[in-house]
């Protein structure tokens, strides 16, 4: 089974950085305990305004799968959704890494 790799950019709304980051964070955090995260890495460019990036590696698509269908990610979206005003995020599959 192939590794997932997600790499993310969050652009948050005016006045509402600082919050979507700490509860970025702490779902980083979470994650990073689940069976079959292998990284969740934030991180804020040094010029950049209301934007942050996220870099994930899974062990394969089911345990991605199941980390997606866990009620706490259900309550991160709900509660960071009204905090976003962009996200771009992209899934590949991991075929060169000192990870994999």
């Amino acid at each position: 089974m192939s590794k997932i790799a997600i790499v993310g950019e969050i652009t948050t709304k005016d006045g509402q950085f600082d919050e979507y980051l700490r509860r970025f964070v702490e779902h980083a955090r979470a994650s990073r305990a689940e069976a079959g995260c292998l990284r969740f890495d934030v991180a804020v460019p040094k010029k950049g305004e209301n934007k942050f990036h996220f870099y994930e590696i899974w062990a394969d698509r089911e345990a991605l799968d199941a980390h997606a269908g866990t009620e706490r990610i259900k309550a991160h979206r709900d509660a960071t959704r009204p905090l976003q005003e962009d996200s771009k995020i992209t899934f590949c599959t991991l075929h060169d890494s000192a990870d994999a």
